[in-house]
Formats: structure tokens, sequence, C-alpha cells
């Protein structure tokens, strides 16, 4: 639960003054080689793959009724929940939902990269390997699930450069237009339910859903140029 008075201090936060007192690094000559190969591509940018649903809702029916509340907030009702795919040691899949609520548990300030052990997920549901088995090793990946009403207010992820993952998101479950809304930098986007994307959190968005179990998988990609390139050969529109 994120309370009101965490809620205020959190809305004190400067870059400016983090950045000055050395809180926040520069960003590197590799950060902008990356960020600007990524900027290239896009910012929803359709994958190759595709879930195939069929599998994945027999599979996530196994934890009908354990699913998490996400991020709840002094205050609010908004039913969206998740489970954990890649944590911590030690971590199960009720463990480490959102960074904010992992951060207050263990009173450090982890980063998106040390969250790098899948949690029983990883075996248990076999329909998102296609996907998640890409990369070397990811960070931090987490199942959202937004029931009817439901939404995330507008926000940004990791708005600096010096950002160290980027995003990958598979839409599963109940994300097409009809039931659930994503808009990006203030213009609603067409999803393909099962597709995935790369999609640039920098920018501004929000989504809502209107019927239960929307489900989308949010996977954090170390930003190495190597993971950029490999996330390229996926590109549903490439160069040929």
């Amino acid at each position: 639960m994120i309370t009101d008075k965490e809620k205020a201090e959190l809305a004190k936060f400067s870059y400016y003054k983090n950045y000055k007192e050395g809180l926040i690094p520069s960003p590197k000559m590799m950060d902008l080689v990356c960020e600007t190969q990524l900027a290239a591509l896009g910012d929803f940018v359709p994958l190759k793959i595709k879930i195939k649903l069929g599998n994945f809702k027999k599979e996530i029916s196994k934890y009908d009724g354990k699913w998490v509340p996400y991020l709840a907030r002094e205050g609010e009702q908004n039913d969206r929940q998740g489970l954990n795919y890649v944590g911590l040691e030690g971590d199960t899949p009720y463990d480490s939902i959102s960074l904010p609520e992992v951060r207050k548990r263990t009173g450090k300030l982890l980063r998106e990269t040390d969250f790098t052990v899948p949690t029983e997920l990883f075996e248990t549901l076999p329909s998102l390997k296609p996907i998640t088995s890409i990369w070397p090793t990811l960070g931090r990946c987490t199942l959202v699930k937004v029931n009817k009403g439901g939404w995330f207010p507008y926000h940004r992820d990791s708005v600096l450069i010096n950002r160290n993952t980027f995003r990958i998101i598979a839409f599963l479950t109940n994300t097409g237009h009809e039931s659930y809304q994503w808009e990006h930098d203030y213009a609603l986007r067409n999803i393909e339910e099962g597709r995935c994307y790369y999609v640039n959190t920098q920018k501004a968005h929000r989504t809502h859903s209107y019927v239960h179990d929307s489900i989308h998988l949010v996977m954090n990609v170390p930003k190495t140029f190597d993971n950029i390139l490999r996330t390229m050969d996926l590109l549903k529109h490439g160069e040929t």
C-alpha cells in the first residue's frame, strides 16, 4: 500500500536537485548510442512473435484467485493485480510485484536489473517462452492483470536516457480495442491480442480496461547494444 504521505514525498522529487547532488549520473556514450538506435525503431513497435493465447489461458488458470494487488494506493479503488515472473533470489510469483513496493519491503534502492531470477512462472507458463527466451538475461518482469474499471494513470517509466533497461510487452488476454485501451504519447494505440511489442515507456502513457482479465506481460530487458540488435531481429516490419 502506497500511503498519501508517501505519495506526497514522491511528488517532491527533483531531477535537477538529485543530479546536482550526484545522485543521478551523467549519461555515458553507450547510453546515447543505444537510445538513438531504439528511437530509430519507433515508440510502439510490433514484433514477429505472437503468444498462443489458447495455451496461455489454460496455463494461467492455475493461478486463479492467487493474483496480488498491484501498487494499491491509499483512498483509491483500482482493480489491478500482478504476478512476479522474474524477481529477486527466493521470490515466489507473489513477491516483488512493483518496484516501489519491493524497495519499501527491502529498504534498498533496487534497479530493474537487480531482478534476475525467474520464478516458477517461467516453467509453468511455457506459452510465454517464445518471447522470454530471446535475451540471455532479463530484468524485472511482471504479469499485470487489469480488471473491469481498473486503470493506470498517465505516467512515464525510467525517463532518463541512462535507464538500464528497455521494455518489451506481450499483450495477452482481453487487450483488444473493444476490451482495453493503451494511450501512448497522447494517442490511442491499436493492439493485436497475443502480439509482442517494443514499447518506449519513457513516453507518457495510460491504460484502462472495460472487462475483467486484461493481462499483459511487462519485460525489462537490460539495455545493451547486443540486446537491441536481438530485438531488431524480431521486428515485424524490418528492412526486407
